[in-house]
């Protein structure tokens, strides 16, 4: 019996990649867990590293996309964000995908996020910033459309589903709560991060 057998602790036996698609790798990983003698397979999807950017432009309004997502067979509203190329520095992605996909420039860029985009089937990491931006709306992706929305109707949105991804709704907390962002909210008259009141009113 070799050393790694006799290892009682969790640990991968071997991981195994192979490529399905120009974006994706399917792994296949073997591992002995936790109180376990034999080791069981388990797959994982490996891809390039999400970057998420939460903006506010210097109108005092938040900035979203809306494109068609094939895999869910529906349109969505999405923060700006994409894939990271290679090594590319995380902050580098997010100015390209903010220009790309609205049209706008960055003014200030805060780092806001860093960690694992699916710690049970996905091998990528997601970044999240959040971005000033300044200028006109004007989106150089085929079926990338940039709006606006009020800050004060995102939490709405979040809510209902239709802001649904989980890492973007959790930049508006991480956002809220950064002195950077707070910063700069005040320095453009808003007080306090406006995502962040309570819209609830009187009950």
């Amino acid at each position: 019996m070799s050393y790694s057998q006799q290892r009682s602790e969790p640990h991968v036996v071997s991981r195994v990649a192979e490529t399905i698609s120009p974006w994706v790798r399917l792994e296949t990983v073997t591992a002995v867990m936790p109180g376990a003698t034999a080791p069981e397979v388990y797959h994982a999807l490996a891809q390039a590293d999400y970057v998420h950017v939460l903006g506010l432009h210097v109108s005092n309004n938040l900035v979203l996309v809306r494109q068609y997502r094939p895999v869910l067979d529906r349109w969505t509203l999405e923060m700006p964000g994409g894939l990271r190329e290679a090594d590319e520095p995380p902050a580098e992605t997010a100015r390209r995908e903010v220009e790309e996909e609205t049209g706008l420039a960055v003014k200030e860029l805060i780092p806001l996020m860093e960690n694992f985009a699916d710690n049970g089937r996905m091998t990528n990491r997601a970044f999240g910033f959040f971005a000033l931006v300044e200028g006109e709306l004007g989106s150089t992706e085929i079926g990338v459309e940039a709006s606006f929305v009020p800050c004060d109707r995102i939490g709405a949105m979040a809510a209902d589903g239709t802001l649904a991804v989980p890492a973007q709704i959790g930049l508006l907390y991480l956002a809220g709560r950064h002195e950077g962002v707070r910063r700069i909210c005040v320095e453009l008259g808003l007080g306090e991060p406006p995502w962040m009141r309570d819209q609830s009113g009187p009950t």
